[in-house]
């Protein structure tokens, strides 16, 4: 059986230079598989994971999910339709992350990838997935992995299902405490002490010290002069910290039914300082002490009936070893990859999928990487037989629209006609299958801004929706404000516009949202709103993206731990050496008597 290898999945999504390849060995297509897609309500999950692991992730994903929207039911956005499926890789081999991203940082161990289309997900299965029964759920060992997986989903949920972008302080405590959650048969335990925090709060009973404050914390840089050792415990500090500041909040009713008033405030510019105070009545300046008793005295965790009597519907799907390594390489470039990743990946690609002619998912990675990074007629054949299909998906048929959409771009007059009917049928077929999906919507966009002088209202009105229902898209995010601007709705546009201003992932685009605002405040015609949406199209929606790590808390403690070791034994060492010198110095002045005086100046002319 021959083996296909798939090379340069490396290449840094945040790396200027192209990276060189790196390869992985799998079988080929009549091979044993070793992957699986799972697709439930609300997520479609690709895992080389075993069977029972991946339906054990789905269904702990789809219970936290609907945990979540409990828990944001006041202030989380109420989809305007139903809602695309999130995309998730889980990987059992952390290492498959550095495919994804050159530069993972240490301990890295999840990352959500945002892109005009969405976010792609990539978590890790670390280890074996238990059942706990019931009556164990309070007391049983959290599993470590889990708890990551937990954690990266909770923070996602916020960006995708809510209006909330700072403080970073209450997102990084949200996602914490959901990292601690825990689910039985019938019942569920939320508010438990997740590893990674646990391990923080052991290693400074240990004697450690703090190195923040909840008021340095809420600032613009809460790790001002920190570096080395001090500057990783500090950021493991901070996630203890905001841990306890989620878990005041959402451990107790009263405090809980502040947060909308907190959402509100802070989206309004209020600083999150005097948010916390009014929403909570807590003040800043008593925060450290206050938070410090309420851990000390015990972070109870609730149990609760689970209100879901049935598991999560899901349908698996066997795939061949070949295909999970293709998907591996297509979810890459749906993540919006740097030039070098992405061209890098089409030359790859371009040879191995060529040995696999049969297997879909290498013929539809080629096809995105020639639309994205080639030359886009060479994708028609495949994507035009695939489209064909009856069943075909609404990824296919956007792909293909996109396709066309280009090639349009480089013509004139009769010569686009082909293009853009066929880009138009497919657009069609694409919003029947998923109406508010946000890929489907911006290419809806881009053939408005294509085939006239000025888009119609509803090309703008599905971006909005699509935005609605999802908010974890920047480009999308930013056409929508766009699309508000020119349809004359400002408070939209603004309140969009601030969203984006105030995340902290993507500097350039909060950069973007600050001036078009300024822009908007002074007065922008609609010919201006027109250029703005022409240059954040096509291409343009391929630059960028934000990153949202996780990161193996244990591990980063750890190595914390062991550099403030190594630093202490390195102090004592040199501090033996400075007590050795001084006591050689007394001996010398013992047995040899003091140093004899100085000659006497000199005096002569």
């Amino acid at each position: 059986m021959a083996a296909i290898v798939v090379s340069a999945l490396a290449g840094g999504v945040c790396a200027a230079q192209e990276a060189p390849p790196q390869s992985i060995v799998v079988t080929g297509q009549r091979g044993t598989s070793s992957w699986t897609r799972a697709e439930s309500a609300h997520v479609v999950v690709v895992s080389n994971a075993a069977r029972e692991e991946v339906a054990r992730l789905v269904e702990h994903l789809e219970r936290l999910d609907a945990l979540l929207r409990m828990f944001t039911a006041d202030y989380g956005g109420a989809a305007a339709g139903p809602e695309p499926k999130l995309n998730l890789m889980y990987l059992d081999d952390s290492h498959l992350l550095d495919r994804v991203v050159a530069d993972r940082p240490f301990a890295g161990i999840g990352l959500f990838r945002d892109c005009a289309g969405g976010a792609q997900g990539f978590l890790v299965h670390t280890e074996a997935l238990p059942a706990v029964a019931d009556d164990s759920l309070a007391t049983a060992a959290l599993h470590e992995g889990l708890s990551y997986v937990s954690q990266a989903y909770a923070r996602h949920f916020l960006y995708r299902h809510t209006d909330v972008r700072r403080p970073s302080l209450w997102i990084e405590g949200f996602a914490d405490y959901f990292a601690g959650v825990a689910f039985g048969t019938k019942q569920m335990v939320v508010g438990r002490i997740p590893p990674g925090v646990r391990s923080y709060l052991d290693y400074h009973d240990k004697g450690h010290e703090y190195y923040l404050d909840y008021d340095r914390m809420l600032g613009p840089d809460p790790y001002k002069g920190l570096h080395e050792t001090k500057g990783k415990a500090a950021r493991v500090e901070y996630q203890a910290r905001a841990w306890i500041l989620a878990h005041y909040v959402l451990g107790a009713d009263e405090r809980r039914k502040g947060l909308a008033t907190f959402v509100k405030a802070v989206d309004q510019g209020t600083d999150p300082a005097a948010a916390v105070h009014e929403a909570f009545r807590l003040n800043m300046g008593d925060a450290d002490k206050v938070l410090w008793r309420y851990q000390r005295q015990g972070t109870n965790a609730m149990r609760f009936d689970m209100p879901w009597a049935a598991r999560p519907e899901t349908t698996f799907t066997t795939m061949s070893a070949a295909s999970g390594e293709f998907v591996l390489a297509d979810n890459v470039l749906r993540a919006c990859p740097t030039r070098g990743q992405g061209e890098g990946l089409l030359r790859t690609l371009h040879t191995e999928a060529a040995k696999v002619p049969n297997v879909e998912a290498a013929q539809l990675a080629l096809s995105r990487a020639r639309v994205d990074w080639g030359d886009p007629a060479a994708a028609l054949p495949w994507l035009q037989r695939a489209a064909r299909e009856a069943d075909a998906s609404a990824d296919v048929l956007t792909l293909l629209a996109r396709a066309d959409l280009k090639l349009a771009a480089r013509v004139n007059g009769d010569a686009r006609t082909p293009y853009l009917d066929e880009a138009y049928a497919n657009l069609a077929r694409a919003r029947a299958r998923e109406p508010r999906s946000g890929a489907v919507a911006l290419a809806g966009l881009d053939f408005a801004l294509l085939t006239g002088d000025a888009p119609g209202s509803a090309p703008l009105d599905r971006v909005i929706a699509a935005w609605q229902t999802t908010r974890d898209s920047g480009p999308l995010a930013r056409a929508a404000a766009l699309a508000w601007s020119y349809l004359g709705d400002v408070p939209k546009a603004t309140h969009v516009l601030r969203m984006l201003a105030n995340d902290t992932r993507d500097p350039p685009m909060a950069a973007w949202a600050a001036q078009l605002q300024r822009r908007l405040d002074a007065g922008l015609t609609k010919a201006a709103i027109l250029d703005e949406m022409r240059n954040g199209s096509g291409d343009g929606l391929l630059a960028g993206g934000a990153n949202e790590w996780t990161f193996d808390m244990v591990a980063l403690v750890k190595e914390v731990e062991a550099q403030a070791a190594e630093e202490y034994a390195r102090g004592a060492i040199q501090r033996r050496e400075l007590k050795q010198m001084a006591s050689d110095a007394a001996v010398s002045r013992f047995t040899n008597g003091p140093p004899p005086p100085p000659p006497p100046p000199d005096t002569r002319e």
